[in-house]
């Protein structure tokens, strides 16, 4: 498929390299030098030097000839002008990266006008994302699918779990549960484990089950952590005002921390029931008045990763909150994970799982199957995908999963039958109807009928 791409930043540029590493071409516009070298020396892709918002340089782009245009830059009015400009040209699909509030609430209204086939606000899905986490505090990430209906989450085992020591047949039949563990981090090593595997202490783990399943999980395990019921975020920007919003609805109590005078009178009034303080988050003194020591959860938000890194560190050896740390770059990532922040939130990333579940979903929109969902999981080296069986798949629905022939470093976790859930075992079968969640190590999947050797 053919993509044209405007914005050569964070987002842009992320995207870029995923589409042409599956194989897609990619023609990237952006007006800044730097951003166009940049992407020119590392990436295998054209770029052109202009104003996407311009009819003549789309047309150079080869908009007439392309399947997407995905604009991302850091300007909505830019983007939904190129969306538009791009629809006047004739092109079906585009995709529109749109964060401020305003916007975003009433952008059903034109959605049709512009030719938006999808819409994201990475800042949203962050604080979704976050939200997710402290509703169940116990695991260091939370994916959803078939609407809620599973869960795969994230927990790293500590050296005095029940389960250290184990092998997964064993923790199987020793909890009786609905749940599956799908993949384990082990170091720098990734595995998709079988029922021999034996789980090590500081092993990060992903079990795959329903959310009442895993609570009895985390339950039984000594794992359950309190209900998070105050939280101090640091950072007013976008993800924060999101973030604030959606805690507060849930009845928590929120202290949003924001350096800039004039950006906090302007969330005193969007947030009447937040606590809004003007201060610098990095000040340690200052968290520690305002009862960090205490509090149920801290969440790092700031524009820099280093000043989140810190202040996350700071927070973890003052107390026993569930820290959420946002860090866009993926060396950091790693860092960080090293230092014991488990929670890490990058909405460049997320963004980029929601563009590449559409990408695929268009490449096979006519057949059997069709993706729903997609998350990187482990440091974005596993994908975990729900697939929705719209009809009979030959070798595949129907037949017993023992009697399938899989390809390696995959599991199928679940399988969504009307409202039932299972955790399949080898007796299970697939059926049209059905939503399959699978994770892989390997492969880049784009139907379900591409699990089969």
């Amino acid at each position: 498929m053919k993509f044209v791409v405007i914005g050569a930043g964070k987002l842009g540029g992320t995207l870029s390299a995923q589409l042409v590493q599956e194989g897609h071409n990619v023609t990237v516009i952006d007006n800044n030098d730097t951003a166009i070298q940049r992407m020119l020396n590392s990436q295998d892709l054209m770029c052109i030097d202009g104003n996407g918002a311009t009819a003549e340089t789309q047309i150079e782009a080869g908009i007439k000839k392309a399947d997407v245009l995905i604009a991302t830059t850091a300007h909505d009015e830019l983007n939904m002008l190129c969306c538009m400009v791009a629809r006047k040209l004739g092109i079906e699909r585009s995709i529109c990266r749109v964060r401020n509030p305003e916007y975003y609430n009433q952008i059903d209204l034109i959605k049709s006008d512009l030719g938006l086939a999808m819409v994201i606000n990475p800042e949203l899905a962050a604080a979704g994302e976050i939200t997710r986490v402290l509703i169940f505090p116990a695991a260091a990430k939370v994916e959803v699918f078939g609407k809620g209906k599973v869960e795969v989450v994230e927990n790293r085992l500590p050296e005095d779990s029940p389960l250290v020591g184990l092998s997964l047949a064993e923790i199987y039949k020793k909890l009786k549960l609905q749940f599956l563990i799908c993949a384990v981090q082990r170091d720098q090593e990734i595995f998709i484990p079988s029922g021999d595997f034996v789980l090590q202490a500081n092993d990060k783990i992903n079990i795959a089950a329903s959310h009442s399943d895993l609570e009895r999980f985390f339950k039984q395990n000594g794992a359950m952590k309190l209900k998070v019921k105050n939280v101090i975020i640091v950072g007013g920007g976008k993800i924060g005002y999101y973030l604030t919003q959606q805690l507060s609805e849930l009845g928590m109590r929120v202290k949003l921390i924001e350096k800039d005078y004039k950006r906090c009178t302007e969330l005193c009034d969007l947030l009447p029931r937040a606590i809004v303080i003007n201060g610098d988050g990095t000040d340690q003194d200052l968290l520690l008045d305002e009862g960090i020591t205490d509090v149920d959860a801290f969440i790092a938000l700031s524009n820099i990763d280093e000043e989140n890194i810190i202040m996350s560190l700071f927070a973890k050896n003052n107390s026993k909150a569930k820290i959420v740390t946002k860090v866009n770059r993926e060396t950091y990532s790693e860092m960080a994970s090293m230092l014991g922040l488990d929670t890490l939130i990058s909405p460049k990333q997320l963004a980029n799982g929601m563009i590449l579940s559409y990408v695929r979903s268009l490449e096979n929109a006519s057949s059997e199957s069709r993706i729903e969902s997609l998350y990187n999981i482990i440091g974005n080296r596993v994908e975990a995908i729900e697939f929705n069986v719209n009809e009979k798949i030959q070798g595949l629905t129907g037949t017993p999963l023992r009697e399938l022939r899989l390809k390696k470093n995959m599991l199928i976790c679940a399988i969504i039958r009307k409202r039932q859930v299972l955790i399949p075992n080898g007796n299970d079968k697939i059926d049209p109807g059905d939503s399959v969640i699978i994770v892989t190590k390997e492969h880049r999947f784009s139907e379900l009928k591409d699990i089969l050797e």
